[in-house]
């Protein structure tokens, strides 16, 4: 999220709620399966290029460097594909 966040700073504008509200936000909700997870263990495609590949795109264009959100894009690309192959 920090790494998103600076990047939305830089690039394209600030953000209006805080990652401790966000974050706070989500322990409101408590525990759950995000909906990418939901699509994986279910063998459904996964939305990963809209939801990361977008924000990957855009951030290169810009020269923002992003490598632990690049990181998490390529380990969740290969599960992907891992898991469409059983």
């Amino acid at each position: 999220m920090e790494e998103v966040e600076s990047g939305c700073w830089k690039v394209w504008y600030r953000t209006t709620i805080s990652i401790e509200q966000r974050m706070a936000g989500a322990e409101k909700i408590g525990e759950h399966k995000t909906s990418m997870l939901q699509d994986l263990e279910a063998g459904r495609p996964l939305e990963l290029e809209a939801l990361v590949g977008t924000v990957l795109e855009l951030s290169e264009r810009a020269g923002v460097s992003m490598p632990h959100t690049q990181a998490v894009y390529a380990c969740t690309k290969l599960l992907a594909k891992v898991r469409s192959r059983s």
